[in-house]
């Protein structure tokens, strides 16, 4: 109060204890005599800040007693009495620790993927003072954890101390699924600490922001027409939903008729287009005329995945086009016999054969084809045959042309083309065969082969003309005064000569015995030919097999050969090995020599030279020269080391002499034998 006022206030406070009434008294005090002020101009009002300002509000406030146990109720009511005029307030009731809780929803919906979330707002009036957990259930059309999630891990909320509210957080899951708004209820349940103030579920709503697509299905009506008629195939494309903008549906096309072909459609691609607030869009099918006699065909349309629409009809829808068309006959083909010799009289027979309407003459097309030859391995042929009417065959007669010609068998194929009238059955190419009946001869040749110096006979085998086929035969060897396996060895076998190879070599090999023996043959014989015969002339090939080895120029016996023979006229030299050799010369002026072994040396026509080397001949392997002729002939006498030895002026051969000495060495005569030693 302020003391500028000129009035003091005298303020008693009393309990009545049995009406438990307390009773405050405020008496204005006359500053100057300290009575109850008599004025009407002197009171006060009630300060309600330290400047002394009032307003006129007197306010209190009742503690309970801290033992005061809860949900004891404190009414409380004022009277005021100003003078003799009391105004009193209306009563107020208080219940000691009474806690109400309320529950609301802000925004009261949300959309599915938006930024927005369902906050569910708990608010508790009385007692704040303490933290406090309240219960709630929780349901609702929409999920948790699918549609949503929320804050907190169970179904209450705590209050922290002195708060008075606390929330509970809905944060919707986006998805693409198109589904109706839910919700999200959450209803308070009784706990400790507490009343529940709102007693009703509180109702939050998810609101769905996927678009519902349209669904579309398909129909065709008629569901089948002919070919040649006016009526179309007309599928139907129906949308139900949201028809509000254009929309364009995809299709497959499939079905044994061909577009373009068999039928055009509307549309230039597999897609239709509703126009918008259209609820159907149409794909006309329009058959194409022809005379083909075919099967009837199909249309089949089956709607594909696209954007902006769901497939209601998810199989394929079939439209048929009915064949109008004459069924026409059958045409088949065979040949019989399958194959015949080229110079036989046997023909190869091809017969057409039709099935069906045989009324009217109808012409059938072919084609010839084959490795044989049309007009010149057999008489030529047209391209197409005749049915007379009212038959049920036709035939194509093959001749085939005689020849001597080697070749290989070879075709004539004749195939079923399409024309008019007919439909074609065989559609396979029918072959017969013109089997070759020229073969070329095969034939051995002879051989001379030297013992010791051949290691195998090798004897050709010659096919006297082309073979545009391979050739295949056996062969076997046999003895004539050879030993089999002694000399040669006996072998038998089968030789493949490929197409277009003009020969092939046997080869047997030889067994040296190092023996100087007469020629010895055996031979080798062809049998059991296969595209080819045997030369009945040439059909053994012999095999002489001899020690002697002819030459027409100056040769060394090699080693394991026996005989040398000089032939022709050149004047060429002989020169044995180190076996027991016989060496003959030729016409001309020969130079021989048996070097080791005991050698018979013939120096035939010419002045031939007999060569002697001491060292390589004695008394036991002496040489003998059987036709040496006086005044042409002569012997070169050699040392050991090959050099010449000059005759002395004494040195003759008396006539019939048995024995002539030089010195060391001897030289033997006996003309009676017409041999020297």
């Amino acid at each position: 109060m302020r003391t500028t006022r000129g009035v003091f206030v005298d303020v008693n406070a009393s309990l009545n204890t049995s009406t438990r009434v307390l009773t405050w008294t405020f008496i204005a005090i006359d500053p100057t005599t300290g009575n109850p002020a008599n004025s009407t101009t002197q009171g006060f009002l009630p300060p309600n800040d330290a400047n002394g300002s009032g307003t006129g509000f007197v306010g209190y406030s009742i503690q309970p007693k801290a033992n005061s146990p809860s949900n004891t109720r404190i009414d409380a009511q004022a009277s005021i009495t100003l003078n003799t005029q009391t105004i009193q307030t209306n009563p107020v009731f208080n219940t000691v620790g009474d806690t109400s809780v309320t529950l609301a929803v802000s925004p009261s919906s949300v959309t599915e993927d938006g930024t927005t979330n369902l906050v569910y707002t708990f608010t508790r009036s009385g007692v704040t003072t303490d933290a406090l957990t309240v219960n709630y259930t929780l349901g609702g059309t929409a999920t948790l954890n699918t549609d949503y999630t929320r804050t907190g891990t169970n179904n209450t909320v705590t209050f922290a101390a002195n708060s008075t509210t606390a929330k509970v957080t809905v944060d919707p899951t986006p998805d693409t699924i198109v589904e109706p708004n839910e919700t999200v209820a959450l209803t308070l349940a009784t706990g400790t600490g507490y009343t529940i103030g709102t007693t009703t579920p509180v109702t939050g709503t998810i609101k769905n922001d996927d678009v519902i697509l349209p669904s579309i299905t398909l129909a065709v009506s008629p569901s089948s027409v002919t070919e040649d008629g006016t009526t179309n195939l007309v599928y139907t494309f129906t949308r139900s939903g949201v028809l509000t903008n254009a929309l364009t549906v995809n299709y497959t096309l499939g079905g044994t008729a061909t577009l373009n072909t068999d039928y055009t459609r509307t549309g230039t691609n597999n897609t239709v287009t509703f126009a918008a607030n259209s609820t159907t869009a149409k794909v006309t099918v329009d058959p194409t005329a022809d005379t083909t006699v075919e099967p009837d065909e199909t249309v089949i349309l089956t709607l594909a995945s696209g954007t902006g629409y769901t497939i209601g009809t998810t199989t394929p829808v079939t439209g048929t086009i009915t064949n109008d068309d004459v069924t026409l006959p059958s045409i088949t083909l065979a040949v019989s016999p399958s194959s015949v010799t080229e110079d036989g009289t046997t023909n190869l027979v091809y017969t057409f054969t039709r099935t069906g309407v045989t009324t009217n003459p109808l012409t059938v097309n072919y084609s010839i084809s084959g490795t044989a030859t049309n007009g010149t391995d057999y008489a030529a042929l047209p391209s197409s045959i005749a049915f007379a009417a009212g038959l049920s065959t036709a035939t194509v007669i093959v001749d085939p042309t005689a020849d001597t010609t080697v070749e290989p068998n070879e075709t004539v194929i004749l195939t079923l083309a399409a024309g008019t009238g007919y439909k074609v059955g065989t559609t396979t190419p029918v072959t017969g065969t013109i089997t070759n009946d020229d073969f070329p001869q095969l034939s051995i040749n002879n051989i001379t082969v030297v013992e010791g110096l051949d290691n195998n006979a090798i004897l050709t085998v010659t096919v006297n003309n082309s073979n545009p086929q391979p050739i295949s035969f056996n062969y076997t060897t046999a003895p004539i005064n050879a030993t089999a396996n002694v000399d040669y060895t006996s072998k038998t076998g089968t030789i493949t000569i490929p197409a277009n190879t003009s020969t092939a070599t046997i080869s047997i090999p030889l067994l040296n015995d190092n023996l100087n023996e007469p020629d010895e043959v055996f031979t080798v014989t062809l049998s059991n030919p296969v595209n080819a015969t045997i030369s009945p002339d040439e059909a053994i090939g012999q095999v002489i097999i001899t020690d002697t080895l002819q030459s027409a120029i100056t040769r060394t016996l090699p080693n394991n050969v026996e005989n040398l023979r000089l032939i022709g006229t050149n004047n060429i030299n002989g020169t044995g090995n180190a076996g027991n050799n016989n060496i003959t010369g030729n016409s001309g002026n020969n130079q021989i020599n048996g070097r080791a072994g005991i050698d018979t040396l013939t120096g035939g026509l010419g002045a031939d030279t007999f060569i002697f080397q001491f060292g390589q001949s004695t008394i036991s392997t002496s040489d003998r020269i059987t036709d040496f002729a006086i005044n042409s002939d002569k012997i070169d006498l050699l040392t050991q080391a090959g050099n010449a030895i000059s005759a002395p002026s004494n040195f003759s051969r008396a006539a019939n002499s048995t024995v002539t000495t030089f010195e060391y060495h001897r030289l033997f005569t006996e003309f009676n034998q017409s041999g020297i030693y």
